[in-house]
């Protein structure tokens, strides 16, 4: 069977509220190997213009950090900076997990697919 070779690196920041509004603390973050893919659109609704993004991530299942979250990474944020070196508009959010086991022949996971939403950036990371 041939490898994943992971090519690009985002950081996963693990966050809880910071009890005034919407505010958000980070908890914990960690660096990961991915394949990494964007898509970004633009759209008008409602008498105003947006820039609608979203992306997929293929993290590498064999990552400390998610290991040590158990592999719970609904929620959390994603900093994938590979088109804007001031790490303004390289926010996600991850909407929906699924995990690829391979229940009949070694029981591991095979892969890791991450949806990701576009976000604004996290106040306490610069």
């Amino acid at each position: 069977m041939k490898k994943i070779c992971y090519l690009d690196t985002v950081t996963f920041y693990k966050v809880y509220s910071g009890g005034y509004g919407a505010s958000k603390l980070v908890e914990t973050s960690g660096e990961v190997d991915c394949l990494f893919s964007q898509s970004t659109g633009y759209g008008h609704s409602s008498n105003q213009d947006y820039v609608d993004s979203d992306a997929i991530c293929y993290p590498n299942p064999q990552n400390a950090f998610l290991l040590a979250n158990n592999y719970r990474l609904e929620g959390m944020y994603v900093l994938a900076p590979f088109f804007d070196i001031s790490n303004e508009y390289g926010w996600y959010k991850v909407t929906k997990v699924t995990i690829n086991k391979d229940l009949l022949i070694e029981n591991k996971v095979g892969n890791i697919e991450l949806e990701l939403k576009k976000t604004s950036k996290l106040g306490m990371v610069s």
